[in-house]
């Protein structure tokens, strides 16, 4: 129904534009973060590290990602690779 979106958004103490995006469908909300799919990178990752030891995480990320994509799967986020 029509309500005031500022009484809204004052009242849940967010943006009045964080709501009307939500309201016409533009931003997904966040989903939880699962363990699962880190599996599915460790392997390659604790393989990746052994061949370069001295290489950090942000390399490491630069070089599975390059990986993944000739590979025409997604990327990898620079945090999960950290973890």
């Amino acid at each position: 129904g029509r309500f005031p979106v500022k009484a809204v958004a004052e009242t849940l103490g967010v943006a009045r534009s964080n709501l009307i995006e939500r309201l016409q469908g533009k931003t997904k909300p966040r989903r939880r973060y699962q363990k699962v799919q880190d599996a599915a990178v460790v392997p390659r990752i604790t393989a990746l590290v052994s061949a370069r030891p001295t290489y950090g995480y942000r390399r490491i990320t630069a070089i599975l990602n390059r990986q993944l994509r000739s590979e025409g799967l997604a990327p990898v986020n620079h945090k999960r690779v950290y973890r």
